[in-house]
């Protein structure tokens, strides 16, 4: 079988497309898991995470570095359920994807308290 060489010519045009728009990206489920674990990783590691000031006895806490962190929550959320949509089932995800709702109520309820306590109102 052989392929003309105007249809060869169109079929990379048309695959030379879909990768420029993103619209064949190729990413699998396993790609987008893998995605929301790094941006879940990389929030532990700068807004979700806490320093202790030398001598003290908590860490410092602000609404923004809590709503920063929040917002990663929802990232890395966004992304596991965009897998779950692509077919991913796996046992392990299931229970990230749980922990990282979980992480947002949580951060959602630090949220309403920390504010109130920088408007003086706790």
């Amino acid at each position: 079988m052989s392929m003309s060489l105007s249809r060869l010519t169109a079929t990379i045009a048309t695959f030379a497309c879909l990768m420029v728009c993103g619209c064949g990206d190729g990413r699998t489920k396993h790609d987008v898991y893998m995605e929301g674990l790094q941006v879940e990783a990389a929030a532990e590691k700068g807004p979700c995470k806490l320093h202790y000031a030398e001598g003290a006895q908590a860490a410092p806490l602000s609404g923004d570095k809590v709503q920063e962190c929040l917002r990663r929550t929802e990232d890395a959320i966004a992304l596991y359920e965009e897998a779950a949509k692509l077919g991913m089932e796996d046992p392990d995800f299931e229970r990230v994807r749980a922990r990282a709702h979980e992480r947002k109520q949580r951060l959602e309820g630090m949220l309403d308290t920390v504010r109130a306590m920088e408007r003086g109102q706790l």
